[in-house]
Protein backbone atom coordinates (compact mmCIF):
# COMPACT_ATOMS: atom_id res chain seq x y z
CA UNK A 1 0.00 0.00 0.00
CA UNK A 2 1.39 3.27 -1.16
CA UNK A 3 2.07 5.44 1.91
CA UNK A 4 0.05 8.60 2.41
CA UNK A 5 1.21 12.13 1.87
CA UNK A 6 0.92 12.98 5.46
CA UNK A 7 2.64 10.01 6.50
CA UNK A 8 5.69 10.82 3.65
CA UNK A 9 5.87 14.55 5.15
CA UNK A 10 5.79 12.90 9.32
CA UNK A 11 9.05 10.70 8.02
CA UNK A 12 10.48 12.88 6.69
CA UNK A 13 10.38 15.41 9.53
CA UNK A 14 11.73 13.12 11.99
CA UNK A 15 14.67 12.29 9.19
CA UNK A 16 15.33 15.68 9.46
CA UNK A 17 15.06 16.20 13.12
CA UNK A 18 17.47 13.38 13.55
CA UNK A 19 19.82 14.76 11.05
CA UNK A 20 19.82 18.26 12.65
CA UNK A 21 20.46 17.01 16.69
CA UNK A 22 23.94 15.51 16.05
CA UNK A 23 25.02 19.03 14.02
CA UNK A 24 23.24 20.78 16.86
CA UNK A 25 25.02 18.90 19.17
CA UNK A 26 28.85 19.04 18.11
CA UNK A 27 28.19 22.54 17.46
CA UNK A 28 27.25 23.16 21.32
CA UNK A 29 30.41 20.62 21.93
CA UNK A 30 33.09 22.76 20.04
CA UNK A 31 31.60 26.14 21.83
CA UNK A 32 32.19 24.14 24.79
CA UNK A 33 35.75 22.53 24.49
CA UNK A 34 36.70 26.31 23.19
CA UNK A 35 35.12 27.62 26.45
CA UNK A 36 36.63 25.23 28.58
CA UNK A 37 40.23 25.74 27.25
CA UNK A 38 39.97 29.81 27.45
CA UNK A 39 38.84 29.43 31.33
CA UNK A 40 41.43 27.34 31.95
CA UNK A 41 44.53 28.68 30.62
CA UNK A 42 43.24 31.75 31.90
CA UNK A 43 43.48 30.37 35.70
CA UNK A 44 46.46 28.79 35.04
CA UNK A 45 47.97 32.32 33.33
CA UNK A 46 46.60 34.05 36.92
CA UNK A 47 48.50 31.72 38.72
CA UNK A 48 51.96 31.46 36.93
CA UNK A 49 51.82 34.94 37.38
CA UNK A 50 52.46 34.63 40.95
CA UNK A 51 56.51 33.12 40.70
CA UNK A 52 57.50 36.12 38.95
CA UNK A 53 55.80 38.39 42.20
CA UNK A 54 57.56 35.81 44.51
CA UNK A 55 61.17 36.63 43.07
CA UNK A 56 60.86 40.45 42.62
CA UNK A 57 59.23 40.07 46.64
CA UNK A 58 62.87 38.22 47.25
CA UNK A 59 64.44 40.62 45.30
CA UNK A 60 63.17 44.07 46.28
CA UNK A 61 63.81 42.65 50.00
CA UNK A 62 67.09 41.75 49.59
CA UNK A 63 67.54 44.84 48.62
CA UNK A 64 66.26 46.85 50.99
CA UNK A 65 67.87 44.13 54.29
CA UNK A 66 64.89 42.57 54.44
CA UNK A 67 66.14 39.40 54.25
CA UNK A 68 64.05 37.35 56.84
CA UNK A 69 60.94 38.86 56.18
CA UNK A 70 61.81 39.10 52.45
CA UNK A 71 62.15 35.06 52.07
CA UNK A 72 59.55 34.16 54.45
CA UNK A 73 56.95 37.06 52.18
CA UNK A 74 58.48 34.98 49.42
CA UNK A 75 57.27 31.48 51.04
CA UNK A 76 54.40 32.56 51.20
CA UNK A 77 53.92 33.15 47.63
CA UNK A 78 54.83 29.89 46.27
CA UNK A 79 52.84 28.65 49.09
CA UNK A 80 49.84 30.22 47.20
CA UNK A 81 50.74 29.18 44.17
CA UNK A 82 50.92 25.24 45.06
CA UNK A 83 47.55 25.98 46.81
CA UNK A 84 45.84 27.43 43.86
CA UNK A 85 47.23 24.70 41.72
CA UNK A 86 45.52 22.43 44.27
CA UNK A 87 42.42 24.30 42.83
CA UNK A 88 42.31 23.83 39.68
CA UNK A 89 43.62 20.07 39.47
CA UNK A 90 39.90 19.73 41.02
CA UNK A 91 39.00 20.34 36.95
CA UNK A 92 40.87 16.92 36.00
CA UNK A 93 38.51 14.89 38.44
CA UNK A 94 35.47 15.51 36.32
CA UNK A 95 34.42 12.68 34.25
CA UNK A 96 35.05 13.67 30.31
CA UNK A 97 33.02 10.69 29.75
CA UNK A 98 29.70 12.23 30.49
CA UNK A 99 27.76 14.18 28.61
CA UNK A 100 28.29 17.22 27.33
CA UNK A 101 25.55 19.22 29.94
CA UNK A 102 26.45 17.27 32.92
CA UNK A 103 30.34 18.09 32.40
CA UNK A 104 29.76 21.69 32.17
CA UNK A 105 27.55 21.41 35.36
CA UNK A 106 30.13 20.22 36.95
CA UNK A 107 32.80 22.32 35.22
CA UNK A 108 30.83 25.04 36.84
CA UNK A 109 30.06 23.06 40.03
CA UNK A 110 33.75 23.16 40.38
CA UNK A 111 34.45 26.85 39.41
CA UNK A 112 32.32 28.05 41.86
CA UNK A 113 33.87 26.26 45.34
CA UNK A 114 37.41 27.94 43.80
CA UNK A 115 36.03 31.33 44.23
CA UNK A 116 34.66 30.20 47.48
CA UNK A 117 37.56 28.99 48.87
CA UNK A 118 39.64 31.61 47.68
CA UNK A 119 37.38 33.85 49.56
CA UNK A 120 37.81 31.81 52.56
CA UNK A 121 42.06 32.13 52.08
CA UNK A 122 41.26 36.11 52.03
CA UNK A 123 39.30 36.23 54.64
CA UNK A 124 40.92 33.59 56.96
CA UNK A 125 44.51 32.70 55.43
CA UNK A 126 45.33 36.03 54.78
CA UNK A 127 44.86 38.08 58.11
CA UNK A 128 47.23 35.20 59.62
CA UNK A 129 49.73 35.31 57.27
CA UNK A 130 50.10 39.18 57.65
CA UNK A 131 49.86 39.13 61.29
CA UNK A 132 53.10 36.37 60.82
CA UNK A 133 54.80 38.62 59.33
CA UNK A 134 54.35 41.41 62.30
CA UNK A 135 55.32 38.58 64.69
CA UNK A 136 58.76 37.38 63.20
CA UNK A 137 59.83 41.47 62.21
CA UNK A 138 58.63 42.56 66.20
CA UNK A 139 60.95 39.19 67.40
CA UNK A 140 63.99 40.60 64.65
CA UNK A 141 62.88 44.63 64.81
CA UNK A 142 66.57 45.68 64.65
CA UNK A 143 67.01 43.87 61.16
CA UNK A 144 63.29 44.25 60.13
CA UNK A 145 60.98 47.02 58.64
CA UNK A 146 59.41 47.71 62.00
CA UNK A 147 62.68 49.20 63.57
CA UNK A 148 61.91 52.85 61.62
CA UNK A 149 58.51 52.62 63.11
CA UNK A 150 58.69 51.30 67.15
CA UNK A 151 60.80 52.10 69.80
CA UNK A 152 62.81 50.18 72.36
CA UNK A 153 59.14 50.78 75.04
CA UNK A 154 56.15 49.17 72.06
CA UNK A 155 55.04 46.18 73.38
CA UNK A 156 54.13 42.87 71.47
CA UNK A 157 50.44 43.82 72.34
CA UNK A 158 50.87 46.84 70.78
CA UNK A 159 52.58 46.04 67.11
CA UNK A 160 49.85 43.07 67.21
CA UNK A 161 47.21 45.30 67.28
CA UNK A 162 48.40 47.24 64.52
CA UNK A 163 49.36 43.83 62.89
CA UNK A 164 45.26 42.84 63.05
CA UNK A 165 44.24 46.28 61.80
CA UNK A 166 46.59 46.07 59.07
CA UNK A 167 45.40 42.22 58.49
CA UNK A 168 41.64 43.26 58.65
CA UNK A 169 41.90 46.19 56.67
CA UNK A 170 43.88 43.99 53.98
CA UNK A 171 41.34 41.00 53.57
CA UNK A 172 38.88 43.48 53.16
CA UNK A 173 40.53 45.45 50.05
CA UNK A 174 41.86 41.80 48.90
CA UNK A 175 37.83 40.64 48.83
CA UNK A 176 37.07 43.82 47.13
CA UNK A 177 39.59 43.39 44.55
CA UNK A 178 39.41 39.91 43.94
CA UNK A 179 35.71 40.12 43.20
CA UNK A 180 35.86 43.26 40.88
CA UNK A 181 38.98 41.11 39.04
CA UNK A 182 37.27 37.69 38.52
CA UNK A 183 34.09 39.79 37.21
CA UNK A 184 36.55 41.67 34.70
CA UNK A 185 38.89 38.61 33.72
CA UNK A 186 36.05 35.76 34.31
CA UNK A 187 32.42 37.48 34.41
CA UNK A 188 32.27 37.20 30.35
CA UNK A 189 32.95 33.64 30.29
CA UNK A 190 31.27 32.25 33.36
CA UNK A 191 28.27 34.18 31.95
CA UNK A 192 28.83 32.53 28.66
CA UNK A 193 29.15 29.11 30.36
CA UNK A 194 25.70 29.26 32.12
CA UNK A 195 24.11 30.34 28.97
CA UNK A 196 25.76 27.32 26.93
CA UNK A 197 24.07 24.98 30.14
CA UNK A 198 20.84 26.89 29.85
CA UNK A 199 20.58 26.39 26.15
CA UNK A 200 21.56 23.04 26.43
CA UNK A 201 18.73 22.21 29.30
CA UNK A 202 15.98 23.73 26.63
CA UNK A 203 17.08 22.04 24.02
CA UNK A 204 16.72 18.80 26.00
CA UNK A 205 13.18 19.68 27.12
Amino acid sequence: MEKSIEKIWSESFINEQSLIAPKINDLYNQKSKSLISKIKRTYEIDNKGLIPMAILVLVVTLILSEIIIGLYGTFLIIALYFYNRSLLNRFSTIDIKTDNLTYLKNYRTIISSIVKSTKKLFIFILPIAVLSIFTIAYFIKDKSFLSKFISEDTTFLQVFGIGIIMAVSLALVCNIVYALSTKLVYGGMISKLDDIINEIESLKK
